[in-house]
């Protein structure tokens, strides 16, 4: 049995659904599209696939695609079914396949129901970046093939010493996930094969990098304002250079909070406000990240609110250390809580 999915049931906190016809030990799929109109195969079932098969969830997702002829924008699991089974939902572009229609029956309407519930999370607003990101991958394979390798290379952005700081932070663990790991591998390359390690992202374009480089990790696609995580699963979560993707404070709060209820160790590392910082940062910032890269992270923030965000937050129930790193791209402000 294909133990990744299996570890879906340990980590996800998800309600239980009885629905006819799912056979037992299978992933599932619902496709919904931005009207939140859904959709099964035209033989009256849903995209199905045992456990026993030796395929990752991108590889499905992958299949999904060439099979029945759909863009698919994101995934995200739903719920159990008869206690044995995952149904996932898969938001995909407006329809126009052959091969699916709309649900006509009565059979998923509670699936459906939790759809709806969690789609305001998976907004268009929410799909703008994911789909950013891909639409100039081209860009991006340029940024990785040649500025990293010959401007920004590892030696300046100082990886190694900052891989092996990291690795401290995080301390022994057997579980870590990176909340919102883009293309960054840090997280993969601390980790022994023992571990269990997660990345998620909202670009399933960034998840499909990352699972071209790594294995033994499992790749979940949710919103990190709307994680479904069981609590304290995780001994660690890792975020690096998300909180300016985010659009205010209260969001920022929600981001914190998430992490906190699904680990017993957060740590966060931030690049400050590149305005702040100026010289080579805010250049970097403005012409590579925003202009050329359409970055649309711009929610930054300066040490002092950084600070003042997370002890608000945490300073009554948790150990908190602070740290900084500086390489070529700025100043990376770090934070450690531990739960007390």
């Amino acid at each position: 049995m294909n133990d990744s999915f299996m570890l879906y049931k340990s980590l996800y906190k998800l309600d239980n659904i009885k629905i006819k016809n799912i056979k037992d030990n299978t992933i599932n799929f619902i496709l919904f599209d931005t009207k939140l109109r859904f959709y099964m195969i035209c033989d009256n079932s849903i995209p199905s696939y045992s456990f026993d098969l030796n395929l990752g969830i991108i590889d499905l997702i992958n299949n999904i695609e060439q099979t029945y002829k759909v863009k698919v924008l994101n995934y995200l699991p739903v719920c159990y079914a008869n206690d044995k089974s995952l149904i996932m939902a898969c938001k995909i572009s407006i329809n126009n396949s052959k091969y699916v229609k709309e649900i006509n029956n009565d059979i998923y309407k509670d699936v459906i129901k939790i759809i709806k519930n969690k789609a305001d999370y998976y907004s268009e607003e929410y799909d703008d970046e994911s789909v950013l990101i891909e639409k100039y991958h081209r860009r991006y394979k340029i940024y990785n093939k040649y500025i990293k390798k010959m401007v920004l290379t590892d030696k300046r952005r100082k990886k190694r010493e900052f891989q092996s700081l990291i690795k401290r932070l995080c301390g022994e663990y057997n579980s870590i996930i990176d909340i919102s790991c883009g293309d960054n591998l840090d997280i993969y390359k601390i980790s022994s094969e023992n571990n269990v390690i997660v990345f998620n992202d909202i670009s399933l374009y960034q998840l499909r990098c990352c699972e071209s480089k790594c294995n033994n990790v499992l790749y979940t696609n949710d919103n990190i304002l709307d994680l479904s995580f069981k609590n304290n699963i995780f001994d660690v979560s890792y975020c690096k250079n998300t909180l300016h993707h985010m659009n205010n404070d209260d969001e920022i709060i929600a981001l914190l909070n998430n992490m906190y209820n699904i680990s017993n160790k957060l740590v966060i590392v931030e690049i400050e406000d590149p305005k702040k910082v100026g010289g080579i940062s805010k250049i970097l910032n403005k012409y590579l990240y925003v202009d050329y890269l359409k970055d649309s992270g711009k929610y930054f923030l300066s040490f002092c609110k950084f600070k003042r965000m997370i002890d608000n937050n945490f300073k009554d129930k948790c150990n908190i250390s602070y740290l900084s790193f500086k390489n070529v791209l700025g100043n990376y402000m770090i934070a450690v809580v531990e739960k007390r």
